[in-house]
């Protein structure tokens, strides 16, 4: 089968593109637009025409959705693939995405509940995976146990990269009220793992005066509500930074935490180790680090981030949030281990840190199951064969 793929930094585009090419397919590439790459764009979608026109490839796929793509697909009438593995993704509710060249594929059931429920025919459940080959034919030398050994690791992002668009609203609105509201709802849903109701939670009132402050920065043509706009986009991203920093705060006070990430934030008690390579040293952190920490942003309802799976197809020990695909795919406390709250993940690394035998037992049992389950080779043949093609 020939397969024009849609070439951006997505972090697991190699393993996709060499489960692709395992499993018989050819590959050609096009690159996406460097900047505003899920907008539309005119130049792009006629680049991408052309070159579809001189591939004649079977499918267009891309990790994420590309609204451009799907307009172009649509056109020439060639079947798209997109599996969705970033939350929140906005440009999956565009409008485009009903187009009948779409075959969409989300990690996080819940995206593809709301999805199906907006009109959106072709949307299926597919979750990440894992070059389990890759990872693990990764060698460790004795200068890797000195550099990544620790009790606690995290690799994550604070979300304090960027525009910090919750603090911008603030300042703009200068209305006490707003911020006494938008704050309860953080304080409120940081005690709550495993649902989110932040969108619920704004009221009327509340949605009028971001609207106000906020509203040309909604998009026109969207399957969003603008409570869910606000909840993912913006108080979610304030929320996975309040929490994460909380978190790594407190789980310093008592064990040894390494934490990677783009901005040094400083946080006492924990050491800051910047960013890590994804695919030679990252896998080995993870083989390595006594404990994995994964802790997800709200706006992903019910998904395993990639970041989990990377954990357990690398033979790591994970300790994460309550998600509910977890357990459609893995036992808790058998492939890994589950916290409902800041304390539980204290007391859980304490635990385990005390409890070698156990914690080996399921590092194991996770790789197993992630080498036999969840190979990037498995999950595209079961995409591909709901494709038909």
């Amino acid at each position: 089968m020939k397969i024009l793929y849609i070439e951006w930094n997505s972090l697991c585009a190699n393993d996709v593109k060499s489960g692709l090419r395992n499993l018989g397919h050819g590959i050609k590439t096009i690159s996406s637009p460097d900047k505003d790459r899920f907008e539309r764009n005119d130049y792009f979608e006629a680049a991408l025409e052309s070159a579809i026109k001189e591939y004649i490839p079977d499918i267009v796929f891309s990790m994420n959705y590309f609204p451009s793509v799907s307009v172009v697909c649509n056109k020439v009438h060639t079947k798209y693939i997109s599996w969705i593995y970033d939350n929140p993704q906005t440009a999956a509710y565009d409008l485009t995405v009903k187009n009948e060249c779409n075959y969409v594929f989300a990690y996080d059931s819940h995206m593809v509940m709301q999805l199906q429920s907006r009109g959106v025919e072709h949307i299926y459940y597919a979750p990440m995976a894992v070059n389990a080959k890759r990872v693990n034919a990764i060698s460790l030398t004795e200068e890797d146990y000195r550099k990544y050994l620790c009790e606690v690791a995290m690799v994550g992002s604070l979300y304090n990269e960027g525009v910090d668009y919750y603090s911008t609203i603030i300042a703009r609105a200068q209305n006490e009220y707003l911020t006494g509201y938008l704050e309860g709802v953080l304080n409120a849903q940081k005690q709550v793992y495993g649902y989110n109701f932040m969108a619920e939670a704004l009221s009327q009132r509340v949605v009028d005066e971001l609207h106000r402050v906020i509203g040309e920065l909604i998009p026109k043509d969207t399957l969003l509500t603008e409570r869910e706009i606000y909840s993912d986009v913006f108080l979610s991203k304030k929320l996975a930074t309040i929490n994460r920093v909380e978190l790594l705060y407190m789980l310093g006070n008592y064990y040894d935490v390494h934490f990677f990430t783009y901005n040094e934030t400083p946080i006492n008690n924990i050491k800051h180790r910047g960013t890590i390579d994804y695919n030679i040293e990252m896998p080995k952190l993870f083989r390595i680090a006594k404990i994995n920490l994964n802790d997800t942003r709200r706006s992903n309802k019910n998904g395993i981030p990639l970041r989990a799976m990377d954990i357990m197809g690398c033979g790591g020990f994970l300790l994460s949030n309550y998600q509910e695909d977890f357990l459609r795919h893995f036992e808790p406390d058998v492939h890994f281990v589950m916290y409902g709250s800041i304390d539980e993940a204290i007391d859980k690394c304490g635990y385990y840190l005390n409890h070698e035998s156990e914690r080996e037992a399921i590092k194991q049992n996770a790789l197993r199951i992630m080498k036999n389950e969840h190979t990037y080779e498995l999950r595209l043949t079961q995409m591909l064969q709901i494709v038909g093609v």
